[in-house]
């Protein structure tokens, strides 16, 4: 997702006249800002929920470490951290399992 943002605001970048993203006269730049629009909502809802998700689960530690490197600009690395060895989601409430 993010290589695809990336060479999208390349491309709109370049095309758009004086660098005014308001003013996008064609209908390809149009779609191209939409679909960049749609994915930053896509990310922001995912990063919420996995918030959301360590909270729930009182993990402080990665609850921390991903509100902060997304505060920083570094967000990406905290999620692909959080998709590779995040903790995993086992639910207390239920008997018989234990932390």
């Amino acid at each position: 997702m993010w290589i695809i943002g990336i060479a999208a605001f390349l491309i709109v970048k370049r095309e758009v006249p004086d660098g005014n993203f308001l003013s996008v006269d064609d209908a390809n730049l149009a779609a191209l800002v939409a679909i960049l629009d749609v994915l930053v909502l896509v990310m922001f809802v995912l990063w919420v929920i996995a918030l959301a998700r360590l909270a729930r689960q009182q993990d402080w530690e990665w609850f921390t470490g991903l509100l902060i490197l997304q505060l920083v600009g570094l967000g990406i690395i905290g999620m692909v951290a959080y998709a590779i060895a995040g903790p995993i989601d086992v639910d207390l409430s239920k008997p018989g399992i234990s932390s």
